[in-house]
This record gives structure tokens, sequence and C-alpha cells, in this order.
């Protein structure tokens, strides 16, 4: 396939119409000539190398293909994990303690919303987090903690942001969308 540049951008097979310099448009790139191509802004022709979409990717750079190694996929939000270290963490379990008898329903929240996270929603448990936050139940300490675990398990950005409710931003704890 024959592909062209337009100002520089990654080349492409020529649009249907292209407009000349004087300003009239011309159709059909079939009949196209390389002086109207020129005239329009195009550079080319150019043809991609052959590469390994499963493991290079092709990049534009500078005015020429590229061939390179893809990058390694992210890793996976480890939430079991997560858990297991929420779990097994003596402040955590004094925190949930104290929750489960001064404020049940906040408790709840914060164990269902835990595993609602691991499912892709983390809504619940950011703003129980949010509202234990704000009621004292949980401190500065408990926090970094909790975000080095998240940290640890390649959790999301979004949602180790989320668990700093003292960042300033005005949505820590009330993510607008599902992470």
């Amino acid at each position: 396939m024959t592909l062209y540049s337009l100002h520089g951008s990654r080349p492409q097979p020529l649009p249907f119409r292209i407009t000349l310099p004087n300003g009239f448009t011309r159709t059909d790139p079939s009949t196209f000539t390389e002086e109207e191509i020129t005239s329009a802004g195009f550079t080319g022709p150019y043809v991609e190398p052959p590469y390994d979409p499963a493991t290079e990717r092709l990049d534009w750079i500078d005015g020429a293909f590229v061939v390179n190694p893809s990058p390694p996929p992210p890793p996976m939000p480890q939430w079991v994990d997560f858990s297991a270290a929420l779990m097994t963490d003596a402040s955590v379990n004094t925190m949930l303690g104290t929750l489960l008898q001064s404020a049940p329903g906040l408790y709840g929240g914060l164990v269902a919303g835990l595993q609602q996270a691991s499912q892709g929603d983390t809504r619940v448990f950011l703003n129980s987090w949010k509202t234990a936050h704000g009621l004292g139940f949980i401190t500065t300490e408990l926090t970094a903690r909790i975000q080095d675990y998240a940290a640890t398990s390649n959790l999301p950005d979004a949602f180790i942001n989320g668990l700093d409710v003292d960042s300033g931003d005005g949505s820590a704890g009330y993510p607008s969308e599902v992470i």
C-alpha cells in the first residue's frame, strides 16, 4: 500500500479529495499527479517496512518509519494480594475492629467496597475510606501503609492517589469514574 505524509504526520493512504494551492480540489487518488500531491502538502510515497506486530511496533519518527520493540504489558493488578495484605495488617485490623463497633455501616462499606474494587469499581471503597478518614478512624500513617500495599500490588494509580484524602485536589476519595 502506498502511503503519504501530510505536513509531517504519520503516512496514510491519500484521501479521496485533496486541495491544491489555488483552492481547487481534486478527487479520485488514482488520477492525482505527483506534482498535485506535492503541492497539496503531501510527501512520499512511503512503504511500511516489515515488522512483527506481536513483538514490535511501527513508529513514525522525524519523517521515517522506525521499528521498535513493543513495550512490556503493564503489570496486572493483584487485588487478592492487596486484600491479603490489608487483612493481615495489625493496624488495619485495629481500625476495622473499631469501625465495626462504632460505625458498622462504614465497616461494611470498606469490606464490600474492597470486593467491588477487585472487580474494577473502586468508588464504594474510596468513598468509605474518605468518610472513615474524615471521622478520624484512619491516620496519615495508615494511609501511607495502604498506599504502599496498593503500589506493591500494582493497583491503578488513580486508586492509590484516591487513598490520599489529604491531597487537596478536591477529588480524592470521590472518583468520577470506575477505575
